[in-house]
């Protein structure tokens, strides 16, 4: 599965693109003449899908590093990330999640910035995508957006020497204007609440514990 923001393959112009396969729907928006947002609807069952976008293994080193201190250190310099990832261990996945998925085309576990739409039906493509997609796939694209701006303008140095790469040269100018085509303003559209306050020791164990069983319970089904 493709990183979020990607070569062009499917969108042709301003039109977005799609391609469905047995497993998944991936959905490309124009970002410019070579680029694209890339995201997926990942069934759950037969009325609800994961909504999200690709972010490879860049936490992966992060996160097996995890203690006290690091996680402080993720809180203060990166909030979104740091709720994120209590969203997704707790599995808050309305205001979106940073979580483990199993990428449908490798089999290797990835990152994903992610939310669950419900109450849907796949029995066609305008069936799907109903106000209540459109709602999600707009909050995880902002979810998505948020995140990386965040990771570029705060100490992207700091992340480089911790996590397994980052970005792939995604400049601030590239997000904020994919944000304005989406018509999307990341720092209003359903602003995160703050994790609760709990110690790091405890969100730590979550975290691990957590993401130990997430493969398990985040397999999907085909179409």
């Amino acid at each position: 599965m493709r990183y979020f923001l990607d070569k062009r393959k499917t969108a042709i112009g301003d039109e977005i693109g799609s391609k469905i396969t047995h497993t998944y729907i991936e959905i490309e928006f124009p970002v410019d003449d070579d680029s694209s947002y890339v995201i997926y609807v990942i069934p759950r069952n037969q009325n609800s899908a994961f909504v999200a976008t690709c972010w490879d293994h860049t936490f992966d080193k992060l996160v097996s590093n995890l203690d006290e201190d690091t996680f402080e250190m993720i809180a203060e310099t990166w909030p979104t990330l740091a709720a994120l990832l209590y969203n997704g261990v707790k599995q808050l996945y309305r205001q979106g999640a940073l979580i483990v998925l199993e990428d449908l085309d490798d089999g290797e576990n990835k990152w994903f910035v992610a939310s669950i739409a419900g109450n849907i039906s796949f029995s066609s493509f305008k069936d799907l995508f109903n106000e209540r997609m459109q709602e999600v796939t707009q909050l995880v694209l902002a979810r998505t957006i948020q995140l990386s701006r965040e990771l570029n303008e705060n100490q992207p140095n700091m992340l480089n020497a911790i996590s397994n790469g980052f970005m792939k040269g995604v400049g601030t100018a590239v997000l904020a204007g994919v944000a304005s085509f989406l018509g999307i303003d990341p720092k209003r559209c359903l602003i995160l609440k703050p994790f609760p306050d709990k110690s790091s020791n405890y969100l730590i164990g979550h975290i691990r514990s957590d993401l130990a069983q997430t493969d398990n319970k985040s397999k999907t089904e085909g179409f």
